[in-house]
């Protein structure tokens, strides 16, 4: 990245920041913002994306007025979040942006699985960094299991594996449009609750036809 910014060398295509911000996932379902949402995106995908993106909400320290609260959470300032029992931490922080923590699940904790001490500890910090590094909280989301094989070279054999598919989608700027020309499978082993790209994972092409 340095030798690009010092013009020694160009990336094609060129780094694109602000599509590594999970804070658009909460900026998504910002009420004030739902109407652009919709004029922006067009009604049909607008729906279609509500469907997709878990709710989220961006932790922002500024207090709310006396009358107001989170939406769906139902409380007034993040530190009652903290408070929340195991059940009602099935929610997930994550940091956003660039950050050394925004990649490989390093920057990702569920509330479920964490003691409430260290919870309360999280909730905390993510309100303080809010202005280096902001983090969002989603709502957790299980995805769906799915068999693939895959040559395993230590057997020398084909193994079927159990897991959950994360996909990548690649986009390429054509002339003055925009394509969908293939998409990488992360298929991550069952047991693991974050998906990316971990040397237990199957990585395979796929098809967009």
């Amino acid at each position: 990245m340095r030798a690009n910014a010092e013009g020694r060398i160009t990336i094609t295509p060129p780094i694109k920041p602000y599509l590594e911000e999970k804070m658009w996932f909460a900026l998504f379902w910002m009420q004030p913002l739902r109407e652009f949402w919709r004029r922006e995106l067009g009604e049909k995908y607008f729906i279609k994306l509500q469907e997709v993106i878990p709710y989220s909400w961006l932790l922002d320290p500024t207090p709310l007025p006396q009358h107001a609260v989170i939406p769906r959470l139902e409380i007034h300032d993040w530190r009652e979040a903290a408070k929340f029992s195991q059940k009602d931490r099935d929610l997930l922080l994550k940091v956003s942006g660039f950050s050394p923590l925004g990649w490989g699940s390093r920057g990702i904790v569920l509330g479920s699985d964490l003691p409430h001490a260290e919870w309360e500890k999280r909730i905390e910090h993510a309100l303080a960094t809010f202005e280096s590094s902001p983090t969002i909280l989603q709502r957790f989301h299980k995805g769906r299991l799915f068999e693939h094989r895959y040559w395993d070279p230590d057997s020398d054999e084909l193994k079927t594996m159990k897991g959950r598919v994360r996909l990548c989608p690649y986009y390429f700027v054509e002339g003055d449009q925009v394509k969908l020309r293939g998409a990488l499978a992360t298929i991550a082993p069952a047991d693991k609750k974050f998906l990316h790209g971990m040397s237990e994972a199957i990585l395979v092409p796929s098809n967009t036809q």
